[in-house]
């Protein structure tokens, strides 16, 4: 594999990537909230919100947290949760809004 293949290959994973983040209509709502609210909300107020339950939110933001697209605050025994600003998250909700 040549130098240019290796950094096309490397491109392609990247996009790949970003897209298997959308591919889960939860953590796809999980993030339109976000994106749109633009406030830090707790896991309750996000599964109230999606009409997915606490555990099934809990687990997409920890996806979410992994990959760095949102940030977790502890507010006594809440999480609380909010998008953080960087590349990929500009990305992500230009293509999401590309579908409103």
């Amino acid at each position: 594999m040549n130098v240019c293949s290796y950094m096309q290959a490397q491109h392609i994973a990247k996009i790949t990537d970003a897209f298997k983040i959308l591919a889960d209509p939860t953590r796809l709502q999980i993030l339109y909230l976000l994106f749109h609210t633009k406030k830090e909300l707790c896991v309750g107020e996000i599964a109230d919100a999606v009409g997915a339950s606490h555990s099934a939110v809990s687990h997409q933001l920890e996806k979410l947290e992994t990959r760095g697209i949102v940030s977790c605050t502890r507010m006594g025994q809440m999480m609380c949760y909010e998008v953080v600003d960087n590349s990929l998250t500009r990305k992500l909700k230009n293509t999401v809004d590309l579908f409103q």
